[in-house]
């Protein structure tokens, strides 16, 4: 499709949303708690990144948009999209423009949809040369677009301001050698010039046994090792309100 055809469509179909930031699902905001900054770029790298790139298009397409209601997004160069995954994580799969094979012509498919949609969740089939990436990154600016990136050169894409990733990611369903997975708990880590200092953590489910992304409210008490043993059947007493129940064990119990 040229160019100008593409650019006449999403301008026509697509109004363009012009809120302060852009949301993310409420499980991600301790991660991103302010949302995403208009006309920044995004990367999602590691394992797990085509789940979180799913999760910010659910985002931005359920809550986005100028009146809250919903946003757009364009996926570009990621044929193997979940679209039933992302609408069970929330997104509105009528509110996604998609474009499995851009071919050569990438940068110029990217560059219709930054003038008419929220997000861009873009695999570059290629290493992005120096100069479709100040072009983008501009145009992603300009319009207050978020290019997020996911893919083997996500990482080649300069002035990057968000980089997300998961970390110790389990999955739930497995028995010994049998099952069937039904959900992965893991922890969101953003880092960069958006999430300042150590960066900023979320532990969620993502996706939850239903399919959404939730809150990983799992709690272990924390124990504490005492040098005198603990008689059997003893009293259990509580700590001061506010602060978590220990559990008294002897030492000799080797606990790690």
């Amino acid at each position: 499709m040229p160019e100008a055809v593409l650019r006449e469509l999403v301008r026509d179909t697509v109004p363009p949303g012009a809120g302060d930031t852009l949301p993310v699902l409420p499980a991600l905001r301790p991660a991103v708690p302010g949302g995403l900054r208009p006309g920044s770029v995004v990367g999602l790298r590691g394992p797990g990144a085509a789940s979180l790139g799913l999760a910010l298009v659910a985002g931005v397409s359920r809550h986005g948009g100028e009146d809250g209601t919903g946003g757009w997004c364009g996926v570009v160069g990621v044929p193997e999209f979940g679209v039933a995954a992302a609408a069970g994580m929330g997104a509105a799969p009528e509110r996604l423009l998609l474009v499995d094979e851009p071919g050569e012509r990438w940068p110029d498919v990217v560059a219709a949809l930054c003038e008419a949609v929220d997000l861009i969740l873009l695999c570059p089939p290629e290493r992005p040369g120096a100069a479709a990436v100040r072009r983008l990154s501009a145009l992603a600016r300009k319009h207050g677009c978020v290019l997020t990136l996911t893919g083997a050169f996500a990482g080649d894409w300069a002035g990057t301001r968000l980089r997300l990733r998961l970390e110790g990611g389990v999955w739930d369903g497995l028995a010994d050698g049998h099952g069937r997975l039904t959900g992965r708990r893991a922890e969101v880590v953003a880092e960069g010039r958006d999430a300042p200092g150590p960066g900023r953590r979320a532990r969620v489910w993502l996706p939850a046994p239903d399919g959404t992304v939730t809150p990983d409210e799992t709690v272990r008490p924390p124990l504490e090792l005492v040098p005198e043993p603990v008689a059997n059947g003893g009293p259990v007493h509580r700590a001061p309100s506010g602060v978590p129940p220990r559990v008294r064990v002897p030492v000799e119990e080797g606990i790690a």
